[in-house]
């Protein structure tokens, strides 16, 4: 009966940190990043970013009136990771819910083509190193202000082509 038991706790704990793995490592990347931020006197709000590396799968600007109706929370943000074991982003696909309730594949964001001039400059002139680069561009990456930022950025070029 306590093997069984020791099992049954074996199997909850790997069930638990599969289920909750995202959490974990966004809430680390959020916590190391914060902390490495305010040591080199950055804000997130100060750190911009390009967005001249989007891969657009549609004509900018659109033909097609459908896009014209969206909202931006018609837009999807999903994120692309490297295996289902692996929290960390590689890419950000933007979808469209058309109004026939079809998900369109509107953009790309490769995270390796993803520029942030003020981190680029601190590397170049070695105030930060390349793990300290790669953590702060993996967390604006994956911060929910620079999916809105990005999906408003698609929505504009989509309907206007500016």
């Amino acid at each position: 009966m306590p093997s069984n038991l020791l099992v049954i706790g074996i199997f909850t704990y790997i069930a638990c940190l599969l289920y909750f793995r995202d959490c974990f490592y966004s809430y680390g990347l959020e916590f190391f990043a914060k902390r490495k931020l305010l040591k080199i006197g950055q804000k997130l709000e100060d750190l911009e970013f390009s967005f001249e590396q989007i891969y657009y799968l549609v004509a900018t600007p659109s033909t097609n009136c459908d896009f014209c109706k969206l909202n931006l929370e018609d837009f999807i943000v999903e994120k692309g990771k490297v295996s289902f074991f692996h929290g960390e982003i590689y890419d950000l696909k933007v979808y469209a819910q058309m109004p026939d309730g079809q998900k369109k594949l509107v953009a790309i964001v490769p995270k390796d083509k993803f520029p942030v001039p003020i981190l680029d400059t601190m590397l170049y002139y070695n105030q930060i190193n390349q793990s300290d680069y790669e953590m702060l561009v993996s967390y604006l990456f994956s911060h929910p202000r620079t999916h809105r930022m990005i999906i408003e950025e698609i929505r504009k070029r989509v309907i206007e082509g500016n």
